[in-house]
């Protein structure tokens, strides 16, 4: 059960304010959620099984395959390239 006392101490380790009905508001709420959870540990749960994910979907993945970069020769990509010097590529700044 949750007190007035613990409440004070979590708001002072919180650095929170609040008003002696605010404190009194959460240590009901507090309470509540406890009260919930102590439910929750009756509950049988022997016969389920562990979960790792929330569905049971998994990646598709395709196969890797190796394949040529450059199909054409290099003076074939150089000369189809709006701009460039000296067999490198110019391109427009970015900045």
């Amino acid at each position: 059960m949750i007190l007035k006392d613990d409440i004070e101490h979590l708001k002072n380790l919180a650095r929170v304010e609040f008003d002696e009905k605010e404190t009194e508001t959460l240590a009901k709420d507090l309470n509540s959620i406890l009260g919930y959870m102590e439910i929750l540990k009756e509950a049988d749960i022997s016969e389920v099984l562990e979960m790792t994910h929330a569905v049971e979907e998994k990646n598709v993945m395709r196969p890797d395959e190796t394949k040529d970069a450059l199909a054409s020769s290099r003076d074939d990509v150089v000369g189809a390239f709006p701009e460039s010097t000296n067999e490198y590529l110019k391109v427009k700044a970015i900045l």
